[in-house]
């Protein structure tokens, strides 16, 4: 498959940077990177040159794919310009349209969102079930029912807070700012928090 030109504009102190290359590496997208903290005096003057014709506030991480720009760690998008997909992007066409006629939206956020999602898919990897990525899972499915996403808390926490406890599901009035986040208390009782596992 042929992939657009990607270049990334970095520094090798920015975490968010240092994601994106790991992202890229791991996907094997072919690309080039431009540490900007290691250049000095004249090729530092034309990289930033450069790079203000196609981001004028000069910020890292900056990513050309083609000729589209995406301006900070924003992976989804870097994603979409490049042409790919992943699990976790079918994970997420998927819920989105199970959840969305329930009312239930993905949070604005899709870098949150995204992070959750693959947080999901860990979890089930570990455990053969999608339990909440924001709560302790014990490995015993039975155990668990109430924690398997979407959560038994979510329909009362997104119902008074707008969002679930983890604010991968929100409200419409949410997500268009008519309900001003706030933290969700945990609702699930502490007796019901288990640290084993089915292995134990």
């Amino acid at each position: 498959m042929s992939y657009p030109d990607v270049t990334l504009y970095s520094l090798t102190t920015c975490t968010y940077c240092n994601a994106i290359k790991k992202m890229l590496a791991t996907l094997d997208i072919p690309h080039q990177f431009i540490d900007a903290d290691l250049l000095e005096g004249a090729e530092r003057q034309e990289l930033i040159e450069q790079l203000r014709v196609i981001n004028p506030q000069c910020s890292f991480p900056t990513t050309r794919i083609g000729e589209k720009t995406v301006i900070g760690f924003k992976v989804h998008e870097i994603k979409e310009a490049i042409g790919i997909r992943t699990e976790v992007d079918d994970l997420h066409d998927l819920l989105k349209k199970i959840n969305e006629p329930k009312g239930y939206f993905f949070n604005r956020d899709n870098e949150r969102t995204f992070d959750l999602l693959r947080g999901l898919m860990t979890n089930k990897d570990r455990y053969g079930y999608m339990a909440c990525p924001c709560r302790l899972a014990s490995g015993e499915r039975r155990s668990d029912e109430d924690i398997i996403c979407p959560c038994i808390y979510r329909e009362p926490d997104v119902k008074e807070y707008g969002s679930c406890f983890c604010a991968l599901y929100v409200s419409a009035d949410w997500n268009s700012g008519r309900i001003a986040p706030k933290e969700v208390p945990e609702r699930r009782p502490a007796s019901d928090a288990r640290s084993g596992s089915s292995e134990d």
